[in-house]
């Protein structure tokens, strides 16, 4: 068996090493060292991360001939209108072409099922001057291309990996799923490699506060 469990998104399932040997006493533990996903700037948000909601931190490195800081993950707060949200989306995917040339692979990440077409909908129709394509992904399902930008219900990010990862109305997601809530910021957070993104309705939730100072506004 592979598993994090930080990235335990259910209520349900073992929660540590001790619940394992519970069940097996004998069973061997190995842990994994090193990460290759990530820029360096993503690994150390992602430790913050878990810090942050108590979790327990595994001591894993980036590969020693990684040579790639990477960008500080940007932050929004004040975004309850869903223009400004389309708006600000659609800037930072800008900023993301204009840094690569070509557009990589980017994942909206969505309270609920019900926000997936319409954020989906109104982010094409920003981004149709620029030849970018939004597609909406119900029900967990990949559609489209690698070049086209996808919107997920956040339920469904587990076991995707996206150059860019966007969450939109983070604190609302803290709200609904407040048990599960650390773990889904800390899964997608880690199924970004270079770009993260995080927009709230009104403030950052009270476990990110500490965090803040390692936000940037945008790219630019």
């Amino acid at each position: 068996a592979c598993g994090d469990f930080n990235q335990r998104v259910t209520q349900w399932g073992i929660r540590s090493v001790e619940e394992f040997k519970w069940v097996f006493p004998d069973i061997e533990f190995k842990k994994i060292e090193v990460t290759y996903r990530h820029s360096t700037q993503l690994h150390e948000f992602a430790k913050q991360l878990i810090l942050s909601f108590g979790g327990e931190l595994v001591d894993v490195a980036l590969p020693d001939f990684v040579d790639n800081d990477g960008v500080p993950p940007v932050l929004a707060k004040n975004m309850s209108e869903e223009s400004k949200i389309i708006d600000w989306l659609a800037t930072r995917i800008i900023e993301i072409e204009n840094f690569v040339e070509q557009l990589p692979s980017i994942a909206i990440l969505v309270n609920g099922e019900a926000k997936v077409l319409p954020i989906s909908t109104a982010l094409n129709d920003a981004l149709e001057t620029h030849n970018i394509r939004v597609i909406a992904c119900p029900n967990g399902q990949v559609m489209g291309h690698e070049s086209d930008v996808r919107v997920f219900d956040v339920q469904h990010v587990k076991g995707l990996e996206f150059e860019a990862v966007f969450f939109v109305g983070a604190d609302l997601l803290a709200e609904t799923y407040p048990d599960l809530f650390d773990k889904y910021l800390y899964v997608g957070a880690t199924r970004a490699a270079m770009y993260l993104g995080i927009i709230c309705e009104q403030e950052l939730p009270f476990n990110l506060k500490k965090l803040e100072a390692l936000f940037d506004e945008d790219w630019q």
